[in-house]
């Protein structure tokens, strides 16, 4: 690791200790201290996560410790999670950045006693004995969702671009499954790799892109996929960040809008946010398809509650998800 690295790193964690003080009450010792470590502060769902969050520890009367790296780095993660379970709460919440290296730190929270759940992203399958539940999004079915609006306005099938984030988080390739499998007219029993003629879907070359969750690297790429690709019969995004960065994002569908409008390309975004919904009010995207950010830090603080408490709690709790169209836009999500 170089010392530009190391210092990265540090400075991160500083900023996770500054954020930590500023979030613990007075008198906040004798009370019970979750952590809820998203993948970086600046995640766009962030906010609302925090909220839900917040709002159980009040209900219930604990604290909530909404913790992370200033940046989507996953080395601070890790350090991070490291330094909630040196301190010794009384459960922790990670949405794994990266789930393979995030496993080991979990091993070491759980033999120590601290139970942990993921929350957004999972670990892989044969690291989730380590974890007690993960609370979020049906990610297959998000996919699902996301691909089934595309083939009811392309039933032929055509080309179509598939974006995600970082190549590896199980969350967001899971979704990408439920993307390529729906549209193959398969399903999980018969996971299809790549779509090259089947029930009519070819993905080009240069697709999928992966933007390892850079908003403007995202939106940056949907502009030269709309020039490399003038024929291009859809675009589906299983995350919102393109639309995180509404400017870049408009400059790149106007290239292509009489083809929106026509029908002739369709474009099926995850994600239903604030920033989002006046692209989808203004026809620049044919359908969003939400999570629910405050259910999932409101769900995810309750859990870790409850395993304290001894009860038992499902291996997965779904926060569900809405569809939304250009008509329901002004609505939609809130």
């Amino acid at each position: 690791m170089t010392s530009k690295h190391k210092t990265k790193q540090a400075l991160a964690a500083l900023a996770v200790l500054g954020g930590m003080a500023a979030a613990l009450p007075s008198g906040a010792a004798a009370a019970e201290t979750y952590a809820l470590i998203p993948k970086g502060l600046i995640d766009p769902f962030g906010a609302k996560m925090k909220d839900g969050c917040e709002a159980a520890a009040k209900e219930i009367g604990v604290t909530c410790l909404f913790v992370g790296p200033t940046s989507n780095d996953e080395g601070a993660q890790i350090q991070t999670l490291n330094d909630m379970v040196t301190r010794g709460l009384d459960g922790i919440a990670i949405a794994p950045k990266n789930p393979k290296s995030v496993a080991r730190f979990i091993k070491k929270a759980k033999d120590s006693g601290i139970p942990v759940i993921t929350f957004d992203s999972d670990l892989p399958e044969d690291n989730q004995d380590l974890r007690t539940s993960f609370v979020g999004t049906d990610n297959y079915n998000f996919g699902v969702t996301l691909a089934k609006k595309v083939i009811e306005m392309k039933p032929k099938g055509g080309t179509v671009c598939i974006q995600s984030g970082t190549p590896g988080s199980i969350n967001l390739d899971t979704r990408v499954q439920g993307v390529r499998d729906t549209l193959a007219g398969s399903d999980r029993s018969k996971p299809v790799a790549k779509l090259d003629g089947q029930n009519g879907w070819t993905e080009p070359s240069g697709c999928p892109l992966y933007n390892n969750d850079d908003i403007t690297l995202a939106a940056q790429q949907l502009n030269d996929l709309v020039i490399a690709h003038p024929d291009l019969d859809a675009l589906i995004a299983v995350g919102g960040w393109a639309q995180y960065a509404p400017d870049a994002y408009k400059r790149a569908m106007n290239r292509v809008k009489e083809r929106i409008d026509a029908h002739e390309f369709v474009i099926s975004f995850g994600d239903a946010e604030p920033p989002q919904m006046p692209l989808l009010k203004a026809g620049l995207s044919s359908f969003n398809v939400g999570q629910n950010p405050y259910q999932i830090g409101y769900k995810a603080l309750m859990a870790l509650h409850d395993i304290k408490a001894g009860k038992t709690i499902p291996p997965s709790i779904d926060t569900g998800f809405v569809t939304c169209t250009p008509e329901q836009a002004d609505t939609c999500g809130k």
